[in-house]
């Protein structure tokens, strides 16, 4: 796995139970045993090499579905109409009362490149168009921008396991991600009182969860351990191309 997928991902299994999840398309070479230690879990995520294409045929409810599901090993995944796609595109928000309208969230690498236009909202490539071909029942959005996998599972989390309504989750749009430990502001407090600057990476057309600084005294992105440094150090490299 790339360093900031290792990093998403473990974020990932520290905001649900890795045992709730499960990564499609996953190498034989990647040790998911190591992500859920590395968030001080014991069980792993779950993992398969197929497609979500490749695993509906084998769905509780699917035509063939028993016959295919007796000669292939099968993830445990509810009914094809308990499965809800994050499309940007979709009519509806995710809102609390959805916990009742499914059992499973698909997630990452689907939710678009973002950009913005020129009169200041944003636009998709959509990539999730290839997934929206497998008619899903169930489609909700999260809101107007790009968030990282492992955002919009924390959000997905706050809105169906904690109750929070979208419009009541603070967020930072386009934040500069600068120098220092998680959790330090400093970069931020010297750029706004003209201290010497530091280098940052502009998170352009991303959204996050905010949270207050230590000292209580700013807004600071929710970020997986390590992502930080990371971004700062890969400033000159398309690692932004990639999240």
């Amino acid at each position: 796995l790339e360093d900031w997928c290792r990093l998403e991902y473990t974020h990932m299994c520290e905001i649900v139970q890795p045992d709730r999840l499960l990564f499609l398309r996953w190498p034989a070479q990647a040790d998911a045993a190591g992500l859920a230690s590395a968030a001080g879990a014991s069980a792993p995520p779950r993992t398969e090499a197929r497609s979500l294409k490749g695993l509906r045929s084998l769905l509780p409810g699917e035509p063939g579905a028993a016959d295919a599901a007796a000669t292939s090993a099968m993830p445990p995944l509810p009914a094809w109409d308990r499965i809800c796609l994050l499309d940007m595109d979709a009519e509806e928000a995710l809102e609390p009362s959805d916990v009742a309208n499914f059992d499973a969230l698909v997630f990452g690498g689907i939710l678009g490149n973002v950009h913005e236009r020129e009169d200041g909202t944003y636009g998709s490539d959509d990539r999730t168009s290839e997934l929206r071909e497998l008619t899903f029942v169930h489609r909700r959005h999260l809101g107007p921008m790009q968030m990282t996998t492992d955002t919009a599972v924390l959000v997905c989390h706050m809105v169906l396991e904690e109750a929070r309504p979208l419009a009541e989750i603070p967020w930072l749009d386009s934040p500069e991600i600068g120098e220092g430990a998680q959790g330090d502001a400093e970069g931020d407090q010297a750029r706004a009182g003209g201290g010497e600057a530091t280098d940052c990476v502009c998170m352009e057309g991303f959204r996050y969860v905010a949270r207050r600084t230590p000292d209580g005294a700013d807004w600071e992105p929710t970020l997986p351990k390590g992502m930080r440094d990371l971004l700062i150090n890969s400033a000159d490299d398309d690692i932004l191309g990639e999240l």
